[in-house]
């Protein structure tokens, strides 16, 4: 179970800096994977401050593309 736990924390710990590295990153995230990840974090609700933020920075892209005329989220 211990096992299970670190693998999971090791899992969101490399999404969220992944995802936290540079908001430049997600400029560059195509539409699918965007909504993907939107997706996961409207399902997820996260409580972890990194996912939140993550997260966060993820809605805050899909408000910028929808701007732009682009609705992939």
């Amino acid at each position: 179970m211990r096992l299970l736990t670190f693998a999971k924390t090791i899992m969101v710990s490399f999404t969220v800096t992944t995802l936290m590295a540079c908001e430049g990153g997600m400029k560059s995230m195509s539409n699918q994977e965007l909504a993907m990840k939107n997706d996961e974090c409207v399902q997820g609700n996260p409580t972890s401050p990194g996912k939140v933020t993550a997260c966060e920075n993820i809605r805050k892209e899909c408000e910028r593309r929808r701007e732009d005329g682009n609705f992939a989220c």
